[in-house]
């Protein structure tokens, strides 16, 4: 992990761009980034547009590839269909909520399950360890930082 740079001049590493750069470009410099295997696919699964959006965005900035889904349901749907390495899990959504995602993912088998980081404004120590017994790998509580979610990002990718 460092800070890289925008340019991308030869013989200097390039930065992938983010989010923030677009807000202010001037400050892009201060940012820490990750680089990251842009086969990577994440599947955002949130009944928030303006989350879902600003995941998706945050994401790929960073090279991620990235689909969405607003509940459960269409999030095993899409899970099935086009195999996602990671989930980011809401928990409080309409028509399936985020326990019973991670319930009926169990019936998938293990290899070819995606690993999954919990974002959840439900965030107490007994939220936390259902959601360990449910399979989540990683739990990130809601307000969040693009940043921290993008380590655990980084960290599950290191241990895959």
């Amino acid at each position: 992990m460092g800070t890289l740079d925008l340019a991308g001049e030869t013989g200097r590493p390039r930065r992938n761009r983010r989010w923030a750069d677009a807000v202010d470009p001037d400050a892009a410099d201060t940012f820490t980034v990750m680089m990251t295997d842009a086969s990577t696919s994440v599947l955002v699964v949130d009944d928030e547009p303006q989350v879902a959006l600003m995941l998706r965005f945050s994401l790929e900035a960073e090279g991620y590839r990235t689909r969405s889904a607003r509940n459960g349901r269409a999030a095993l749907e899409e899970v099935r269909e086009y195999h996602p390495h990671v989930v980011l899990l809401d928990i409080m959504m309409p028509v399936m909520d985020g326990w019973a995602f991670l319930e009926e993912l169990r019936e998938i088998p293990e290899h070819e399950r995606p690993h999954v980081i919990v974002v959840s404004a439900r965030s107490s120590l007994r939220d936390r360890a259902k959601a360990t017994e449910l399979g989540a790998d990683a739990f990130v509580a809601k307000p969040f930082d693009v940043d921290d979610l993008l380590v655990a990002l980084h960290d599950l990718e290191q241990t895959a």
